[in-house]
């Protein structure tokens, strides 16, 4: 199997193969990949005929196998009719965006993990670089401490919360007493957060919306971000 112009081998092509064909049938749109993501080793745009997922350049062909299969689990969650955070109508707070995406992440991300997990992929380079980025964002924590509510609430789903449920526990270890040391606050947030997600899980529809209903009700934000049961409407 070929993305972007490497070869990534057949691991995940079984799971290329099955979403290509329900995306034709289930959504009348075909699948394509492009190369050019930025910030993010991927990310998907659904377009009116077709989706696109599109891939950063600097991703070794080694760990492409799964973040592949990261970004396809994400398209057959939408098809499976998985919740979805939008934005609110009206009067969204500065911090929205970025807010519902780590809010989404921190859901999605475990659940298409835990699809690929029979397949053994490579996950080495993806891990070392997300442990790099939690180091530099612990090096810099006195901006965000200084940026109040918000930013600690960023800080817990993105950092605690998220690094509690996926970060290798060798390498989570450090991070976790680091943050303890210099944010307390963040913290003791971040593990109430961890702890809802795990206690309710993300393997179905039905377990992630609990656990995002969970957590936006933890963290207070029922007007930031508004959750589209897909199941029911």
């Amino acid at each position: 199997m070929k993305v972007i112009g490497k070869d990534i081998g057949d691991a995940i092509e079984h799971l290329h193969a099955e979403v290509e064909s329900r995306l034709r049938v289930e959504a009348e749109r075909s699948l394509q990949f492009e190369s050019g993501a930025e910030h993010v080793f991927s990310n998907i745009m659904w377009q009116q005929d077709k989706v696109v997922i599109r891939l950063h350049n600097g991703v070794p062909t080694h760990a492409l196998p799964h973040i592949v299969g990261v970004a396809l689990e994400h398209v057959r969650q939408r098809l499976e009719r998985y919740p979805a955070i939008q934005r609110p109508a009206e009067n969204d707070a500065v911090d929205g965006p970025i807010i519902r995406a780590a809010l989404r992440e921190l859901v999605f991300a475990p659940a298409a993990n835990h699809a690929l997990s029979a397949l053994a992929l490579d996950v080495e380079w993806e891990d070392e670089q997300r442990h790099q980025a939690l180091k530099d964002l612990l090096r810099d924590y006195s901006e965000w401490e200084d940026d109040g509510g918000d930013g600690i609430l960023v800080w817990a789903l993105l950092v605690y919360a998220r690094g509690a449920i996926e970060h290798p526990t060798e390498l989570w270890r450090a991070i976790e007493e680091d943050c303890h040391a210099k944010l307390p606050d963040v913290a003791k947030l971040g593990t109430t957060v961890a702890r809802a997600v795990t206690e309710r899980g993300w393997t179905s529809p039905g377990a992630c919306l609990e656990s995002l209903i969970a957590v936006r009700k933890l963290l207070n934000l029922e007007t930031v971000a508004p959750i589209l049961d897909r199941r029911t409407g």
